[in-house]
């Protein structure tokens, strides 16, 4: 969305995907300028805690996120994590994960079931997020209940009709904002962008739905996906790039 927007703003962008790692190291050494996908202060802690002080915060556009489970809407009374007690025969004793390395599926195992005396009633199926993605669609077709690990935002919430399971007992803690994060010095080199940065804001149904737009499109297409949903999207370009001046 940002290298879409910037090039209609006349900048050149060299947009690349980079894992956490690298991605804070190359910011810290001034070679890479922002990034727009840092989870703070929880999951990209440790990074942050390394390489803060070499970077400038553009603050937050999204938050805050959060992890839990849904199911389908038309499985009707099962609004919370309290209604799934004495519920296991209708989701055949399952909660459809993801990788089994994900901290999401860590805190479920470790925390959350027991939190709510679930552990004993269900058990939580170790997967891939396309694999649980392609359960859900497939149970979802033939309108079966289903309990899967999601996280907000997702596409997922654009697609299918879903309820997010309430927490009334916190225990999957507080949600992450989603940051941008700067090399030092970017804003004085780039204020008008630095600014456009530090004012962006995105709600969840236009976040989702952008997902959704890129996750359709055909490989290689995911630009032209983006000017579609711009496109549908009519003020958007103007009140997160606005320029100044008559032009």
């Amino acid at each position: 969305l940002w290298k879409e927007m910037l090039e209609q703003r006349g900048f050149k962008v060299n947009a690349q995907q980079y894992e956490a790692g690298a991605l804070y190291t190359g910011m810290a050494n001034g070679e890479i300028d922002f990034e727009t996908d840092s989870w703070l202060p929880t999951t990209h802690e440790s990074y942050w805690k390394k390489y803060g002080d070499k970077l400038e915060d553009m603050g937050s556009w999204y938050g805050p996120t959060s992890l839990e489970i849904a199911v389908p809407s038309y499985v009707k009374g099962i609004e919370s994590m309290e209604d799934l007690k004495g519920q296991a025969d209708k989701f055949k004793g399952r909660i459809v994960g993801i990788e089994p390395g994900a901290g999401e599926m860590q805190l479920l195992k470790s925390k959350v079931l027991k939190e709510y005396g679930l552990d004993k009633e269900f058990k939580v199926v170790d997967g891939s997020t396309p694999a649980m993605l392609a359960e859900l669609k497939r149970a979802y077709a033939k309108k079966e209940p289903i309990a899967v690990t999601l996280w907000s935002p997702h596409w997922a919430y654009n697609e299918f009709e879903l309820t997010k399971l309430k927490d009334p007992k916190g225990a999957w803690g507080e949600g992450d904002q989603i940051h941008t994060l700067a090399r030092k010095g970017f804003s004085k080199d780039f204020p008008e962008v630095g600014k456009w940065l530090k004012d962006f804001k995105m709600s969840e149904e236009q976040l989702t739905s952008l997902e959704a737009e890129i996750q359709g499109a055909d490989k290689g297409k995911e630009q032209d996906a983006v000017r579609t949903w711009l496109k549908d999207q009519p003020d958007a370009l103007d009140k997160w790039a606005p320029v100044s001046g008559g032009d």
